[in-house]
């Protein structure tokens, strides 16, 4: 049977009511009904214009609206900082029937030309604040604020546990699952169950929630035991686009499964919560409409009878979003029920969808000419559109670029070049946190794992899973550092070195270490192929290797020790080490004489935080210049001859400089940020100076990167870095649960002219 496919739900089952947008409110992005049966509905600034949120109570049998919170004026706003522009996917009802939700922010500050949250991201003054959590009786319009969970993070989603005292969410920039306790305020950080930004969840009969990656993988998360599981299942696109995939809308059917698609080409996944056996029912586009291009899912909801309603844009020529049903159970396939375009007011997209008691289906459009507003359908007298019904008269528009800044907004790191490993679609998630990684020949070997020592071996080919040896069983790594012949020396959490050849995947050497000696840090290979590591009491020693393969010798080096746990020695030569001393200060030691000179250089430091200028990273080129940063973020260099200093600033307001390696004889490349800042790359080369190539993230929303043949990725912590000089490529690695490796072949470092 074919649809027509042009026609319009008729008018005269419909109701339209205008949501408030004088201001140039465009979206909602959280509908709900309450269990006693009201119905909130959020206004909300999308993208272009700085605005804060208005929450409203709508009346479904009339059409009405109150105003209930006015976020800028329940909440301090700052010109000049990114404002809280939405409630999103947040709201819930706590017992004594109050509201609880959560802001986010998808709006530029009055001085921003767009939305650029990375770019401010750490700014103390114009970037986000945080998402704010508040408490709203909706019978006294009274608001209590509980502040902000995480600073710097925009909440993307939360829901109440069965247990209402936590309330759990999820963040956009990091794509973390947190827990708030509402009775002590702590807040629990599970880790990174996202590349980033996905918003919804689900919670079964026993309180256990589900929810997905931006890649479409599912997770569920155990109240009772605090854990995260890989169900290893993953939407996929009919086509194979790498659009978003992230789990958006999900409903518990009748039969004790939850039904759960997708953002993009979406896909319907039933999920039996027992024995996590998965049905799926294929893809949410009509039979007869096959659509080539990416097409879009906006709302669900389900009738008396579980007979699916839903949201349907497709892409490959204008057309409104159209409402669709799907009698799901009973074997049925979507039918059209018609565009939504009511009195010539073309819906772009549904954000949400809620049937009332009286068979009423009420859909909120947003992010189009004339939104926000809600079109309430009578669905006992709504028929699909027959042959002869008239077509829409359709007024075509389309959303305005929002990327307008260009390449000076541009974040990601330009090469030519890009390609995703996404360890996590081919791992448990626990195990794929990168602690080492090494590239030559076109391949890339990671160390990771959290019980035991993993190698993955890729090279990146499309749809190729990675090779993945276990290595060691009884402990994690700790610290790792490149040794000669193509191996890795890995410090392990039971008191082990492994030396791991990376070809092989097998231990040549495995020491057990002195127990009187609690390593930490494997710090640099020797020219005389012996390992400096330093112990938990910052002191540095150095471990010699038998010609047993089971054997080592340990002596401890006299009169020096590490400033500070995240400090790092660089080795002139053969004996000698330059590293830090109190304050600024820099020493020179003799590892022959155990003697220690105070330079008359000091580290670079910003006034009154020089106990903040320990060095953390650096490396010497090939005239003996020596390139160093601090735990601070400054970077400096010092002459040959140790005499002269050249100071080059720092990035950002936070982080330490850290993992320098070389390109080549006189290029440093190295990692700023620790495990809270949003890492960067930068390069240093005397001519070009000190220069940010930007973050390790593949995001395809983004004008640069839509067409870049690679998965998706968003790294924050950075773990470690490798260079292969034999296909000039940079690898990035994730040093986060979730992980990932970003490889960068033929990077370009911006303003330094033509490479």
């Amino acid at each position: 049977m074919t649809s027509n496919l042009l026609a319009a739900i008729p008018e005269h089952v419909t109701r339209f009511v205008q949501l408030p947008n004088e201001k140039g409110h465009n979206a909602v992005w959280d509908f709900v009904r309450s269990p006693d049966d009201r119905f909130y509905v959020s206004v909300c600034g999308e993208n272009e214009k700085p605005l804060t949120a208005l929450l409203y109570e709508y009346y479904p049998i009339t059409g009405e609206l109150r105003l209930i919170v006015d976020v800028e004026k329940a909440w301090i706003v700052d010109a000049e900082q990114m404002p809280p522009s939405k409630i999103h996917t947040s709201i819930d009802f706590l017992p004594d029937g109050r509201l609880i939700m959560a802001t986010h922010n998808t709006a530029p500050a009055p001085g921003h030309k767009q939305w650029m949250f990375e770019q401010y991201y750490e700014h103390p003054w114009e970037g986000y604040p945080g998402s704010i959590l508040m408490i709203v009786n909706p019978d006294t319009n009274e608001v209590e604020i509980k502040g902000i969970p995480v600073p710097r993070e925009s909440i993307y989603g939360g829901m109440l546990g069965n247990d209402p005292r936590f309330y759990y969410f999820m963040g956009y920039m990091r794509g973390h699952l947190y827990r708030l306790d509402l009775h002590t305020n702590e807040v629990k950080d599970y880790g990174k169950v996202s590349e980033f930004s996905s918003c919804r969840l689900l919670k079964d009969d026993k309180g256990r929630f589900y929810g997905s990656s931006y890649t479409g993988g599912i997770w569920r998360f155990d109240p009772e035991t605090e854990t995260v599981t890989d169900l290893k299942v993953n939407f996929h696109s009919p086509h194979g686009h790498r659009h978003r995939r992230q789990f958006i809308f999900g409903l518990h059917s009748p039969r004790g499964s939850m039904f759960m698609v997708d953002n993009m080409d979406g896909e319907m996944i039933e999920i039996h919560t027992e024995t996590l056996e998965v049905t799926r029912h294929g893809h949410i586009h009509l039979p007869e409409q096959i659509p080539v291009e990416p097409y879009g899912i906006g709302g669900l909801a389900a009738d008396d009878q579980f007979v699916l309603y839903y949201g349907l844009k497709t892409n490959d020529g204008y057309s409104p979003i159209r409402l669709v049903r799907w009698d799901i159970l009973n074997g049925g396939k979507p039918e059209n029920l018609g565009l939504i375009t009511p009195n010539g007011k073309d819906s772009q997209y549904i954000c949400e969808m809620i049937f009332d008691r009286e068979g009423w289906l009420h859909m909120v459009d947003v992010c189009g000419e004339f939104s926000p507003y809600i079109l309430a359908v009578d669905m006992n007298k709504l028929l699909p559109p027959g042959p002869d019904a008239p077509s829409a008269p359709l007024r075509p528009y389309y959303e305005p670029s929002y990327n307008g800044v260009g390449l000076p907004a541009y974040m990601h790191i330009v090469a030519k070049k890009t390609r995703t490993l996404p360890l996590h679609q081919h791992m448990d998630w626990r195990d794929t946190a990168v602690s080492h990684v090494h590239a030559f020949n076109g391949k890339v070997y990671c160390i990771s794992g959290q019980d035991g020592v993993f190698l993955s071996e890729s090279d990146y080919a499309d749809g190729g899973s990675p090779h993945i040896t276990t290595v060691y069983s009884n402990g994690a790594p700790v610290s790792c550092i490149d040794m000669k012949n193509r191996s890795v020396a890995v410090l392990t959490s039971d008191r082990h070195i492994l030396i791991v050849d990376l070809q092989s995947g097998s231990c040549t050497n495995y020491i057990q270490l002195p127990a009187e000696i609690e390593l930490v840090k494997l710090l640099i290979l020797l020219e005389s192929g012996e390992i400096l590591a330093s112990s938990h009491d910052k002191a540095l020693h150095l471990i010699e290797f038998m010609d047993s393969s089971i054997g080592c010798n340990l002596r401890t080096l006299k009169n020096i020790a590490l400033q500070t746990e995240d400090s790092y020695v660089i080795p002139l030569n053969e004996r000698s080490l330059l590293l830090s001393g109190s304050n600024d200060d820099i020493l020179l030691y003799d590892m022959d004489t155990m003697c220690t000179e105070q330079l008359e250089m000091k580290s670079s430091s910003i006034r009154g935080r020089s106990f903040k200028a320990s060095i953390t990273g650096g490396a010497v080129l090939a005239d003996g210049t020596v390139v160093a940063g601090t735990y601070d973020g400054m970077l400096f260099t010092l002459s040959p001859d140790l005499r002269r200093r050249c100071s080059y600033g720092r990035l950002y307001s936070s982080g330490q400089l850290r993992n320098f390696i070389k390109l080549n004889d006189h290029e440093v490349v190295g990692v700023y940020g620790g495990i809270r800042d949003a890492g960067h790359i930068f390069h240093y080369e005397r001519d070009s100076g000190f220069v940010d190539l930007g973050r390790p993230r593949v995001v395809k929303d983004n004008n640069e990167l839509s067409t870049i043949n690679a998965e998706w990725a968003n790294i924050h912590f950075i773990s470690c870095i490798a260079y292969s000089p034999d296909d000039d490529s940079l690898h990035i690695a994730s040093g986060e649960a979730y992980g990932s490796v970003v490889r960068f072949t033929g990077v370009r470092v911006q303003g330094a002219g033509p490479n």
